[in-house]
């Protein structure tokens, strides 16, 4: 049976107190601290994970923009690759267009020049013509003054005509 006494309450309540502080001094200090060093281990793991993913996303930024700064530049070398061959094709033609323009105006000179010389060639043909005409008409009597006057004088028709 049981047997309550006041010594027997006495050495159970300082059993349990001295049970008490082994515990909290041996088993509870220790876990404790292991508990407080794994929080601590995993608080450091979601600093480093938090500033990994801070720094990630900051290069992730960086390649971004860095991306869109090379598409602007790509755009705008497109673009001056463009205007320059856009220049350089004006360059060409006006070029061509100059050439052709100065082909057509030697042409022209050129037929000019030969119009003339057939002009000068057919009025020197009628002239003799007209030489050998008058020589038959007016027969042996005729002088150069009378050939030279007969020449102008055909010439002027000729010119008033055309």
């Amino acid at each position: 049976m049981l047997n309550i006494s006041a010594a027997n309450l006495f050495f159970i309540v300082v059993n349990l107190l001295v049970l008490y502080i082994a515990m909290k001094r041996f088993l509870f200090q220790p876990i404790q601290k292991i508990i407080a060093a794994r929080q601590e281990e995993a608080d450091r793991q979601f600093e480093e994970a938090a500033a990994k993913q801070a720094e990630a996303d900051e290069m992730k930024a960086q390649y971004t923009g860095s991306i869109a700064d090379i598409e602007e530049e790509k755009k705008q070398t497109l673009q001056q690759a463009r205007k320059d061959a856009d220049k350089e094709y004006q360059k060409i033609v006006d070029g061509a267009r100059k050439e052709a323009n100065q082909i057509k105006a030697d042409a022209a000179a050129e037929a000019e020049v030969q119009k003339k010389q057939i002009i000068k060639k057919a009025e020197k043909e009628i002239a003799d013509m007209v030489i050998n005409a008058a020589t038959k008409v007016v027969g042996a009597q005729s002088s150069i003054e009378m050939n030279a006057s007969l020449y102008n004088e055909f010439l002027d028709k000729a010119g008033e005509e055309s």
